[in-house]
């Protein structure tokens, strides 16, 4: 049936960048209405894993399907309408403000003449309410802080309306009562599918529902599958090279790390 096949799959999938090689042939699959942490130590390749899920860097070898045609065989604007994509960094050169940016990201839905609606502009000012960023619909985007301007991004990828949400680091800068608001909002995006890198293994646990974790960075080495199976004290000690205590705290799993390795 159409509802169980995969919205992303990879199949061999390589990307070697420069010299190193960070993923060598990943068999992978993302349904709708899963929302997968993509984990592993600094430098494995994460940040490189989204972009070229989005589209933006080639694969060295293996494909990338998207709804089950190769990505590459989709134009710019299918793609827009299908996924987005949110970066670590935002590099705001341009005075614009916060709705103009999460505006952009109606630009798939414009009309015949690129113009936007009274309902994309309502769309964009929900997507901002949604991410409690709604004060800063006026202000310029160079002016806010790092969390800020996260939530500024996020507003946008919700407003885009698409499948599939590609989001690099999203609770970067963000404090703790909006990186829980963030894992909130996650969960209720029904049946969108959804990939993110985090670092924070107890982030991952509270809002997603499956992991892609990099044990070995110099084979490379990669697991994937549900959250729970996938993080565990043997493979968290594998990835990180630090001994990960697991605590049972409110009918949820936590990690800790000990006091030393």
């Amino acid at each position: 049936a159409a509802e169980s096949s995969p919205l992303l799959e990879t199949h061999g999938l390589e990307l070697r960048p420069g010299a190193r090689r960070l993923l060598a042939g990943l068999d992978w699959a993302v349904h709708r209405g899963e929302r997968w942490a993509v984990l592993g130590p600094n430098g494995c390749g994460k940040s490189t894993l989204l972009r070229a899920l989005a589209g933006l860097c080639q694969p060295s070898a293996g494909s990338l399907l998207l709804q089950g045609r190769p990505l590459e065989r989709w134009s710019v604007h299918e793609l827009s309408r299908l996924r987005s994509y949110t970066p670590q960094h935002h590099h705001d050169v341009f005075g614009m403000t916060a709705l103009d940016v999460v505006l952009a990201a109606r630009r798939p839905y414009a009309g015949r003449f690129g113009w936007l609606s009274a309902h994309d502009r309502e769309r964009a000012l929900h997507a901002l309410a949604r991410c409690d960023a709604a004060h800063l619909a006026q202000q310029d985007v160079r002016s806010l802080s790092g969390g800020e301007r996260q939530r500024v991004a996020l507003a946008a990828a919700l407003a885009q309306d698409v499948p599939l949400l590609l989001l690099d680091e999203p609770t970067a800068h963000l404090d703790v009562p909006h990186q829980q608001a963030v894992c909130e909002l996650l969960k209720a995006l029904g049946d969108r599918a959804v990939v993110l890198s985090l670092h924070d293994v107890n982030l991952a646990l509270a809002c997603c529902t499956h992991a892609l974790l990099c044990t070995d960075r110099e084979a490379p080495r990669w697991i994937a599958g549900p959250i729970e199976e996938v993080l565990r004290p043997d493979t968290l000690q594998a990835a990180y090279g630090w001994t990960m205590v697991p605590v049972d705290l409110e009918g949820r799993r936590h990690y800790l790390p000990a006091a030393s390795r």
